[in-house]
């Protein structure tokens, strides 16, 4: 029998699908699978919002009835919940916050790194909008030295640079509503799913060299810059693998439905590797057109490289691409399609690997989430691992008190900002 504080679920609600992870957290033991449902989202997610409440309650209380199932345990038994959240109200931006150091050694302390990123975050947000996560980038020591953990450094002023990445409150709301629609006790934690599939795919290595991860799903595109376990640049694009098959729809006069399929079940690649010149599609009971293979081609090419510009000149603009010493990662649904890693790696002129769930054991494939589809939901069940363990840890439990002392959702953010303090978050 699972104890409640061993359980965490990870949520994620998408374009193309509605998943909920179960894992149970063991001291000295590595995170295990032990529930698992999905089902399609059925057109209530529109770019990462959902717009159908009714529907995606209703394909949520059956992904969870198939993750309670298989696991023995209920919704409600989780300590905590962790929820990956997207859609374009979506921003980030990088910021800083300055204290002085009157401490008596002048030396930098918790109490002066928690300040500094506090003025950080107030320094962003406006009204009408709510904090989803934010990390610390680096600091600055006396205006010119810049480390990564101050603490117990000699210095008269610290400044922290963060990112943070924050959304329209109706978001969040939408969110949190249908959760609580379909059983769940509290509010989850909210975590933007860029940030989530980082948890997901990226390696330690990749994080501290520099790495552009990108999540390519069906509605959305989500990015984000790391170096130095630093987060750089972040955001969402509204275009993601749904817009390849609208645009194949388009210029070949093709049904929606014929054209996500012949992306999703490996014919387009098929006719590739074996350089056929056409591909027929029934246009009619007994007809058949042949497409020359290059149309499908240039137009999957012209899409591609219009994602990934617009992502090349955001990042051109901030002076991050030469940070990127490990080159890209591609995960999501997206990254299945082997021309997306052609299209991405000529773009940016940078080696690219696929990025699959990574620390998966034989329970994790037993689950069968190892594939990019599920770097998410993977990565956003990591996070609440992260997030349980700051709760839990004896070292922190005065501090964390503090924190929940003031209320919730407070306590929440307070908890997402200390990332580098607590020394478990690991950006």
């Amino acid at each position: 029998m699972f104890q409640k504080n061993n359980i965490i679920t990870a949520v994620e609600i998408s374009t193309s699908k509605i998943c909920v992870l179960f894992g149970k957290v063991s001291a000295g033991e590595e995170l295990e699978i032990i529930g698992f449902g999905e089902a399609p989202s059925n057109n209530s997610v529109v770019k990462g919002e959902i717009v159908d409440m009714d529907i995606a309650l209703e394909q949520l209380n059956k992904v969870v009835s198939q993750a309670e199932s298989c696991s023995n345990c209920l919704i409600t038994d989780s300590d905590v919940i962790a929820c990956s959240i997207t859609g374009t109200s979506i921003k980030s931006h990088q910021a800083s916050g300055t204290v002085f150091i009157n401490n008596g050694d002048n030396r930098v302390g918790d109490k002066e790194i928690s300040s500094a990123i506090q003025n950080a975050q107030e320094s962003i947000i406006q009204d009408g909008r709510i904090m989803i996560n934010s990390f610390d980038s680096y600091f600055v020591l006396d205006g010119n030295r810049r480390i990564r953990n101050p603490s117990d450094m000699p210095a008269r002023k610290l400044e922290a640079c963060i990112h943070a990445v924050h959304c329209d409150n109706n978001l969040i709301k939408s969110f949190y509503s249908l959760l609580n629609d379909a059983g769940f006790d509290d509010d989850p934690v909210p975590v933007f799913s860029g940030i989530a599939s980082a948890y997901g795919v990226l390696t330690e290595d990749e994080k501290a060299s520099g790495a552009l991860l990108m999540d390519m799903g069906a509605g959305t595109t989500e990015y984000l810059a790391i170096f130095n376990m630093g987060i750089l640049a972040s955001g969402v694009l509204p275009l993601g693998f749904e817009h390849l098959a609208n645009d194949l729809s388009l210029g070949l006069d093709l049904h929606m439905s014929d054209c996500r399929k012949l992306l999703q079940d490996g014919t387009i690649v098929q006719h590739i590797n074996e350089r056929k010149a056409f591909i027929e599609v029934k246009s009619a009971p007994g007809n058949i057109r042949k497409i020359p293979l290059a149309s499908f081609e240039t137009i999957i090419d012209l899409r591609l490289r219009e994602i990934f510009q617009i992502i090349h000149s955001k990042l051109t603009a901030q002076n991050i691409l030469q940070n990127l010493n490990s080159g890209g990662v591609l995960t999501g649904g997206g990254a299945l399609f082997p021309h997306t890693s052609v299209s991405f790696s000529e773009v940016f002129n940078i080696p690219v690997r696929i990025g699959q769930p990574f620390a998966a054991n034989k329970a994790t494939d037993t689950a069968g989430i190892g594939n990019p589809r599920y770097g998410t939901i993977w990565g956003t069940l990591k996070f609440a691992e992260e997030f349980h363990q700051i709760i839990h840890s004896k070292q922190k439990k005065s501090i964390v008190k503090k924190m929940l002392d003031i209320a919730d959702k407070a306590a929440i953010q307070f908890l997402q900002s200390f990332s580098k303090i607590f020394k478990s978050v690991k950006f």
